[in-house]
């Protein structure tokens, strides 16, 4: 799908933006791919990202496919504009076990006022085989900010 970017420096925004996220620094979430409608997030997985029996935290999967999904939108919205979710839907197919954690998000339908957007989430091992372990779907508002967010 083709998408029309309404800000050509949208990469340096997003990054610029996810360095302002205390909560994705702390939790090591970076973003690898940025294009436009469509956004990779990777984290390395460790201890902190575990629920009791070792797995993947389900907030986490959620989280990072949150960031995904609303950095594929973010991509598409005007240089003094934002996203956030209105709403998000998570479904998990299998139990998150795996050296890293990968969102791939993207624009399902771009519209003036909300986004409508999707994230898969994978597992990686360490022989980079990826397993799907959940899919997102979410709307993402298009919001202009106060001065003070700018």
């Amino acid at each position: 799908m083709d998408f029309t970017v309404q800000n050509p420096t949208f990469r340096e925004t997003i990054l610029a933006h996810l360095e302002r996220q205390h909560f994705m620094r702390h939790i090591g979430c970076r973003l690898t791919v940025i294009e436009a409608g469509y956004v990779e997030a990777e984290i390395d997985l460790d201890t902190i990202h575990q629920q009791q029996i070792g797995l993947v935290h389900g907030g986490v999967t959620a989280t990072i496919a949150d960031v995904a999904a609303g950095f594929a939108g973010f991509t598409l919205v005007g240089p003094h504009e934002h996203t956030v979710t209105a709403e998000i839907k998570v479904s998990y197919f299998r139990k998150g076990r795996g050296r890293r954690l990968r969102a791939k998000g993207r624009v399902v339908k771009p519209g003036r006022a909300f986004h409508f957007c999707e994230a898969d989430v994978f597992t990686v091992d360490d022989d980079g085989t990826e397993t799907h372990i959940a899919r997102a779907t979410t709307t993402m508002a298009v919001i202009l900010p106060t001065p003070s967010e700018h």
